[in-house]
């Protein structure tokens, strides 16, 4: 998706990744431009269906030398399992609701043939009870997964 100042008009640059925090909340867009890499805070940002507009640029900032933020595709494919150690899946998205910013759940991949048959799954957020470097716990209290 295009960066757009909302105030200019101007081109920024293009979003590259959405940066996270451990506990998968988005905290702001990896932004690729002509200048290279930048962080743009989610607090200035608007998602529209077709762009993101950046209503201050002080919001975009510059990366760095050696940081390396968490980006959502360092999260994808990050296995599933479930309390008793089923296999769910693998972390394939996060369900972001656009307004308010904040994700709502993930979404799990259980395999190319059984998602193109069954679709894939959401879980929602609380139900997330442990995320860890290889491995996501899922709390199935509330039914099968």
């Amino acid at each position: 998706m295009p960066v757009i100042d909302e105030h200019r008009g101007t081109v920024l640059g293009r979003v590259m990744d959405i940066i996270i925090n451990p506990q998968l909340q988005v905290e702001g867009l990896l932004v690729g431009s002509r200048h290279g890499k930048r962080l743009l805070l989610i607090d200035h940002l608007t998602i529209g269906q077709d762009a993101i507009l950046v209503s201050d640029l002080r919001g975009l900032k510059r990366l760095k030398n050696g940081e390396h933020p968490t980006m959502i595709k360092d999260r994808m494919g990050l296995l599933v399992v479930n309390h008793d150690g089923r296999e769910l899946g693998v972390m394939s998205d996060l369900v972001v609701e656009p307004e308010s910013k904040e994700v709502q759940g993930i979404e799990i991949s259980s395999g190319i043939i059984k998602d193109f048959i069954d679709g894939r799954s959401e879980v929602p957020l609380d139900r997330v009870a442990n995320i860890g470097q290889g491995a996501m716990v899922i709390n199935d209290e509330e039914g099968q997964v």
